[in-house]
């Protein structure tokens, strides 16, 4: 009854990809239900006029070998990968490969095909994932036989849960960390169980021979930076292509460590975007990073996201960064799911108005008050460069500081992006903020719009309402002001009515 209810779901699936269904994006093979190559068949045919199909996942929800990729399945999927006129361009297989050899006929396979994106995770207790990751890379670096498929199109890969000895990475250098040719740029190494020295594994990921652009590593309960030694880093920081670099859910990140990253990173030049997220550090291992922010001239994207940063931290961070105000590039600064209250919120708004290459600074989710709302606002309202500020669910944020908030944004000019959501508040209160902010928003936009190219200096919408006030409270010439307040007056009522057709 179980398969029946399977091959009818499959069946349904296949119609639906061959009607060319928008809302059908990505189709999973489970090995358990006994896959075959007639299904797979079935796949290509049907894949042939499809525009939207855009994933395959294999997996094997058991622990039984006779589930895992075999050469058969391999054959089969070629008409999938390469006879075929869809956008498929990702594959994600969640299985082991019954031998070397499948693993060699699947890398080839890839090789010759469109795929982009391809994501591999091993069993967890898989005893021979060495010889599978030098078989699988070995057979994505083989160029194919005819001229048709001589262009990779892989430049994403994904390897998850192996054992990365030192075998394994010297095979991944060969074919893929230092082997251009290979056309991948973007290596996903996180879950695996490093057994390398450390210095060994950082020659290979940021040597002078890595020609990768993004690297993404952790993922690990366990300590994986607490396993290598202080030496790891020490080649970032001449590192001349790696582009983009995540540090997610390392399990710890000792202090050695994170003084050794920012030792690299404040003599490295090129790298523009780091991300170091969700990594329970500690204050003393937070701290290690302040050199970063005072030295480091090319990062343009930082974030920070669930590091337990608070006032002393964000305080010694923003310090740093107005130090290196001349030098530094930064632009986007994400600080959410922290602990970051009224004293960090002090030193961020100076930050905010003294660093002018940062647009974009995000709070989400931390400990801010009214007293931190209000210095934020006082930032946005001196502010002429900061684009976007994102303070959603920090709910000690009450009236008093919100009402901070909107004044501010009714005397800046630059913001592009605005939220608080505070999800304490009834819908009532939550709509009413909203609605203001998207006003301000338009405001700024139609300002932006009508100002002049060539205008050195734009004043807010805000601050002319204030001027215009003055106009008309001042004592002396009482009957010329009171003109002067008329006139504006209606020159407001129009610019309202302008400002609710512009779209949002």
């Amino acid at each position: 009854m179980k398969n029946s209810r399977e091959d009818q779901h499959f069946q349904q699936d296949i119609e639906r990809i061959k009607l060319n269904d928008p809302q059908l994006t990505s189709i999973v093979f489970d090995f358990q239900n006994s896959v075959s190559r007639s299904r797979l068949r079935s796949l290509a045919d049907s894949l042939r006029r499809n525009e939207h199909m855009c994933q395959i996942t294999l997996e094997n929800n058991t622990t039984r070998t006779d589930y895992r990729l075999r050469t058969d399945h391999v054959s089969a999927l070629e008409e999938v990968m390469i006879h075929h006129q869809s956008a498929l361009n990702t594959v994600e297989v969640n299985m082991d490969f019954a031998s070397p050899v499948s693993a060699l006929e699947f890398g080839k396979l890839i090789r010759r095909s469109e795929i982009v994106d391809l994501d591999v995770s091993a069993s967890p207790g898989v005893q021979d994932t060495t010889d599978i990751i030098k078989a699988l890379v070995h057979g994505l670096a083989t160029p194919p036989q005819d001229e048709l498929h001589s262009e990779c199109g892989l430049t994403k890969l994904a390897l998850f849960h192996f054992d990365m000895n030192r075998d394994a990475i010297d095979a991944l250098c060969s074919n893929v960390i230092h082997h251009k040719q290979s056309g991948i740029n973007f290596l996903d190494l996180r879950c695996n169980n490093f057994t390398i020295r450390g210095d060994l594994l950082g020659e290979a990921l940021f040597g002078p021979k890595s020609c990768l652009e993004n690297l993404v590593l952790g993922g690990r309960r366990d300590s994986m930076l607490g396993d290598l030694d202080s030496s790891f880093f020490s080649k970032l920081a001449f590192n001349t292509i790696l582009d983009t670099l995540l540090l997610v859910s390392m399990g710890c990140f000792p202090t050695y460590q994170a003084a050794g990253l920012a030792d690299a990173l404040s003599r490295n030049t090129t790298l523009q975007e780091l991300h170091i997220e969700h990594n329970d550090m500690n204050s003393q291992e937070l701290m290690a990073l302040t050199p970063l922010f005072q030295q480091n001239k090319s990062l343009q994207r930082l974030s920070l996201i669930g590091n337990n940063i608070g006032d002393l931290e964000a305080i010694s961070f923003a310090t740093a960064l107005c130090d290196n105000s001349a030098a530094t590039n930064l632009n986007h600064l994400a600080l959410n799911d922290n602990c970051i209250g009224e004293l960090g919120t002090e030193a961020l708004a100076q930050m905010m108005c003294k660093c002018k290459t940062l647009k974009s600074l995000n709070l989400i989710n931390n400990e801010l008050d009214d007293m931190g709302a209000m210095n934020i606002a006082e930032a946005i309202s001196q502010s002429s460069t900061i684009e976007e500020v994102c303070l959603d669910d920090n709910s000690n944020i009450g009236i008093e500081g919100e009402e901070a908030l909107m004044r501010s944004l009714r005397r800046n000019i630059s913001l592009k992006r605005f939220s608080m959501t505070n999800h304490e508040n009834d819908d009532d209160r939550i709509f009413d903020i909203t609605l203001e902010i998207d006003d301000c928003m338009r405001m700024n936009k139609m300002v932006k719009k009508l100002t002049a190219p060539g205008c050195d200096k734009i004043t807010s919408p805000a601050l002319f309402c204030d001027k215009l006030a003055f106009l008309t409270t001042a004592d002396s010439d009482q009957q010329a002001k009171e003109q002067v307040g008329k006139v504006f007056s209606v020159l407001r009522a129009r610019l309202d009515i302008l400002v609710g057709h512009i779209p949002s």
